[in-house]
């Protein structure tokens, strides 16, 4: 997992208008929009970002999906289908127009985490890429973690206030050295935005491009200009 620092100011004040018009839409922390996995999802929400619960994926890990399976969260695209009137038109322009602008192929995922949120140990495996994720939090309580499977050890990188931007790449469920067991906890309002440059695989012919455009985006991302 690489951090990359957000110079470009046009990207920048894009994403903090997003934050913006989130907040100020009425009704945007309904808990009706949230998705949860049973009761130790609200009462406990840290354990499926804990070191037990990862060793717990990790001998278990062939019965992975790859997606998040455990989580608490609000959607973007499930908020937008229930109150359209309110959350369609944000939508488009985080998932549609922001993925264009940027050069990105999909978007890979926009979640709003109330405070309590979180998504747990997972891999995304299942949706093998190149990813580039945003992340704000407004006082950076919150964190990211990642299993560094070479040194055997958890990574937490704790949330910082405003936006944070990352990139890895995402290997398919035969690809085993580059599982990225990844997990998110948020102690306050988090935005998280992920971007998607699909390579089909390490050794197919569209690798490459794939990486060509995902590299244009982090120099575009650092550039001052």
């Amino acid at each position: 997992m690489t951090e990359v620092v957000i110079r470009n100011k046009n990207i920048l004040n894009i994403l903090n208008g997003f934050v913006e018009e989130f907040f100020s839409i009425d009704g945007y922390d309904d808990p009706y929009y949230r998705f949860h996995d049973g009761e130790l999802s609200l009462t406990n929400p840290e354990y499926y970002c804990s070191e037990e619960w990862l060793h717990h994926k990790l001998k278990n890990w062939q019965e992975h999906s790859g997606y998040p399976e455990e989580h608490y969260s609000q959607p973007m695209t499930n908020m937008a289908t229930a109150s359209a009137e309110k959350f369609e038109a944000l939508k488009n322009k985080i998932r549609t127009d922001f993925t264009r602008e940027i050069g990105a192929m999909h978007a890979a995922l926009t979640n709003y985490y109330p405070p309590g949120g979180f998504v747990g140990w997972h891999t995304n495996w299942n949706a093998n890429c190149y990813q580039v994720l945003f992340t704000w939090s407004k006082t950076g309580n919150g964190y990211f973690k990642y299993y560094d499977k070479q040194k055997d050890e958890i990574v937490t990188i704790q949330d910082k206030p405003g936006w944070q931007c990352r990139h890895y790449y995402f290997g398919r469920k035969e690809e085993l050295d580059h599982h990225c067991w990844h997990s998110a906890y948020a102690g306050e309002d988090r935005i998280t935005l992920a971007y998607k440059f699909t390579n089909n695989s390490l050794d197919h012919p569209d690798d490459a491009q794939a990486r060509i455009l995902r590299d244009q985006l982090i120099e575009e991302i650092e550039s001052e200009e």
